[in-house]
């Protein structure tokens, strides 16, 4: 074994340096425990855990003291002393240091309390020191320490350098644990602060948002596409049942008017189920309202299961009133329901949610609805009935899961309730600062009470929320959605795709539609809402020029047919970022909850209405203009895409207060309710909290 090097020569600035961090680590060390010894109002477990760091850190500047005031020239008894207790205390360090942090990310995030705080402290006790004291007693016996390591720590006594498994010794006596406290620390600063400044996604919250998403969202979405596949089948039955009543068979006119009828049902119910939102909403609650709704899909759902035995096309023309009703209700709860149970950084993604079920509920339609499945003589009321399974899911489940805080405290005016809601949604105790935004919501509306619809159109200070209710709502729905599906099977067949084979793109075009409004619930949070709309409408503008260009040459040019299914698809998908999801979510956050019910009301009537309108309208345009229909189509998208960058805000992050007082200055009204005098008095700062 080679002689060991000579020691370093210690530079007399190096020496000072390093003593005045001595000195400096002491006294910060030294206060820590003063303060702990002399304040017992101060002695948390936290505190405790600091204590402990704050002693390995006094040994650590004593054992540094007085190596670097020696001048080791071998392994004599004090340089092993000297080593013995810089490695202790440092790895002891450390550990206490990534303890601390470990104590509060479990305590904070995970919520960690009583009983089993304590064995957690004595679990950081046996490994923070334990841990250091083996392998120092390892160090020491098996002669490790005792060399002057000086020219790789001012003057430290540490490992023998030319031992052949130094840097295995290194490694245990503090750079490995000096590098996994460089890489935990930041993790768990990270999550933490996550955590103080966002709410998590609890159990809770999540399967609230699942079962009320997938009880009545699906149903919407379900029912939209459910009758499209077996349309030929249903007039047949129609055309017989007739018959057996009559003798005769209906007219082509007649067949059509009764289908269309059949058809028309649905968004007609949907515009009624919107105009009771206010009433039900206010009267039995959000998840009351939820509840009684699904009487509107399982009833239908039993009617149309036995239409065909009972041999009556009446019982499905009233069920699809029935279900329509289900869905206006549906689009406009869900959406409320779900904003007003999220925290603030969660409330776009999981208003994203109720949109992502419906296109799973039109996927889902679509797929039992090939021929060779249930769109077919046997299978028919099967797929109509269909309905009703998720509604009886709702009716069993949701019960277990709180009403919305919001409508607890401000409208039943139970805090108690709306404090344990919250504390179950939210996974913690102190719910205190969301229950005092609540509370500060209800002060600046109690002086305008209830507002209802009239009202609503009447109010100075809600001006732009309507306007920019009322244009979001129609361009989603006059922006060619619907015609584009209904265009899209003629567009696949001239583009070569077999007749029968129409049935499986049509099913691809919908799982396109589930996959990118399942993209949108992670990155509305991201993006925010106001580019995602004006990405959204964009997308769609560009595709209604483009498919017109393309519908108005693809007899003569033979790649046409081609560019039009991209256009479809391309028009799917902008429509699926941000004009589907974004309107209804944009309600819920832009109006507080004295007029949340009736903006939805509004909100909901404009959407059925636009929808009812294009189905009834499109078949005309469509005669008329041909391919160069869908230049209205495009006309809607620009004109709402302007409107959306020149008047409509970012609300991502925001509370429903903040959001208020945005569109104040858009109003030109000093505050939300500015008949409240007194709210001049409130202070601003409490509001921004």
């Amino acid at each position: 074994m080679p002689p060991p090097a000579p020691p370093t020569e210690l530079v007399p600035s190096e020496r000072a340096v390093v003593l005045l961090s001595c000195v400096l680590s002491a006294l910060g060390s030294g206060l820590l425990v003063a303060t702990h010894a002399l304040w017992p109002d101060l002695r948390s477990r936290a505190r405790r855990l600091l204590l402990f760091l704050s002693l390995a850190d006094l040994l650590s500047a004593a054992s540094y003291f007085y190596g670097v005031l020696q001048d080791f020239t071998g392994p004599s008894w004090d340089c092993v002393l000297q080593g013995a207790l810089s490695t202790f205390a440092n790895t002891s360090s450390f550990f206490w240091t990534v303890a601390i942090a470990l104590y509060l990310y479990l305590s904070i995030v995970r919520a960690t309390r009583g009983p089993r705080a304590g064995h957690l402290l004595w679990t950081f006790h046996v490994v923070s020191w334990g841990v250091p004291l083996a392998i120092t007693v390892a160090a020491v016996t098996l002669k490790k320490i005792g060399y002057d390591a000086s020219d790789v720590s001012v003057g430290w006594c540490w490992i023998d350098l030319a031992a052949e498994d130094r840097v295995l010794w290194m490694l245990l006596t503090g750079k490995l644990w000096e590098l996994l406290a460089y890489v935990t620390l930041p993790v768990l600063y990270l999550l933490i602060r996550k955590h103080i400044n966002r709410a998590r996604l609890t159990l809770v919250l999540a399967l609230a948002t699942l079962i009320a998403a997938f009880g009545s969202s699906f149903q919407y979405g379900y029912n939209v596409a459910v009758v499209n596949s077996p349309a030929e089948v249903m007039k047949a039955f129609y055309n017989e049942t007739y018959y057996d009543r009559t003798t005769t068979y209906l007219s082509d006119f007649s067949l059509t008017l009764l289908w269309s009828i059949s058809v028309s049902m649905f968004p007609f119910g949907g515009f009624i189920g919107s105009l009771m939102v206010g009433v039900l909403v206010n009267k039995l609650g959000r998840k009351g309202t939820l509840l009684l709704n699904n009487i509107f899909s399982i009833v239908p759902a039993i009617l149309m299961g036995c239409s065909e035995v009972a041999k009556s096309f009446e019982m499905i023309i009233l069920s699809r009133l029935l279900v329509g009703i289900c869905a206006g209700l549906s689009s406009n709860v869900v959406p409320m329901y779900l904003g007003e149970l999220a925290p603030k950084n969660l409330r776009g993604a999981l208003g994203v949610v109720p949109q992502l079920f419906i296109t799973v509920g039109i996927l889902v339609a679509q797929i039992f609805g090939l021929r060779n499945l249930l769109a077919n003589e046997e299978g028919w009321t099967i797929l109509l009935g269909v309905t009703g399974i998720p509604a009886a899911a709702q009716l069993l489940l949701l019960p277990f899961f709180p009403e919305s805080p919001r409508y607890l405290l401000i409208q039943k005016k139970d805090s108690a309730s709306a404090r344990k809601a919250l504390q179950r949604l939210r996974g913690w105790e102190d719910v205190d600062r969301e229950m005092e935004e609540i509370r500060q919501e209800d002060e600046a509306e109690k002086a305008a009470g209830f507002i209802s619809v009239v009202k609503l159109f009447q109010m100075r200070s809600l001006r732009w929320q309507l306007i920019s209710v009322i244009i979001l709502m129609g361009g989603q729905q006059l922006s060619g959605v619907n015609a584009i599906y209904y265009y899209a099977d003629q567009i696949y067949v001239s583009a070569g795709v077999n007749t029968h084979d129409v049935q499986y793109v049509t099913v691809g075009t919908g799982a396109i539609n589930v996959v990118v409004t399942f993209l949108a619930v992670f990155v509305v949070e991201l993006l925010g809402r106001r580019l995602l709309i004006l990405l959204g409408f964009s997308i769609c503008f560009t595709a209604c020029c483009v498919l017109t260009a393309a519908l108005a040459l693809q007899d003569s040019v033979s790649w046409m047919p081609y560019l039009s299914i991209a256009c479809v698809i391309s028009y799917v998908i902008g429509h699926a970022l941000g004009p589907s999801p974004i309107p209804a979510l944009f309600i819920t956050e832009v109006f507080l909850q004295s007029s949340r019910s009736s903006a939805f009301m509004v909100g909901g009537s404009v959407h059925w209405l636009s929808n009812f309108t294009v189905g009834l309208v499109f078949p005309f345009i469509q005669v008329g203009l041909g391919p160069y229909s869908f230049i209205i189509f495009a006309v809607i998208c620009l004109l709402t895409t302007i409107y959306t960058f020149l008047i409509v805000p970012e609300t991502k992050a925001k509370t429903f207060m903040e959001i208020n007082h945005i569109f104040a200055r858009m109003n030109k009204v000093s505050e939300v309710h500015p008949e409240k005098e007194e709210l001049t008095d409130f202070p601003p700062s409490a509001l921004e909290q």
